[in-house]
């Protein structure tokens, strides 16, 4: 029974990374709110962005994505390991983001990234608790703040 619970507990917290995936690319941030506890923590320092509380990092991610016509984020390479209620994990993310340079033209930058992810479950599910993202590379033509250089 264990090894099923851990199983749809996986199944379950993937999800969840689906679901921002496709709140982020939809600029449905409200949705946001069923990924996240209302106290968890997000680092995206190593992307260039800001690192505080849920609520702040939600508004943020509006101001910064609201510019980009074009968003695809992909989910993969999902590693979890459970503790009862808690849970740790890692997962990979390819986004493709169009912005218009100074000309008008539609240019494509391609980010790869993972995250570092805690988990906790909740009366609703699981939601993450905390979240770091660590940059691996950038391709095409490159747009916004520059990634700092921890991992």
């Amino acid at each position: 029974m264990d090894e099923l619970r851990e199983m749809l507990d996986q199944y379950a917290i993937e999800k969840v990374l689906k679901h921002y995936a496709r709140a982020l690319d939809e600029k449905n941030y409200d949705a946001l709110d069923a990924c996240f506890t209302a106290d968890a923590v997000l680092d995206y320092t190593g992307a260039g962005g800001i690192k505080g509380t849920y609520a702040v990092v939600k508004a943020w991610l509006k101001d910064v994505l609201d510019p980009i016509p074009e968003m695809q984020h992909f989910t993969t390479n999902v590693e979890i390991v459970f503790d009862g209620d808690r849970a740790t994990g890692t997962s990979y993310t390819l986004n493709v983001n169009g912005m218009r340079d100074e000309t008008g033209m539609l240019q494509h930058m391609v980010v790869g990234a993972q995250y570092f992810d805690s988990f906790a479950r909740t009366p609703k599910g699981w939601r993450i608790t905390s979240r770091r993202e660590a940059r691996f590379c950038t391709f095409g033509h490159k747009f916004g703040p520059a990634p700092q250089v921890e991992g």
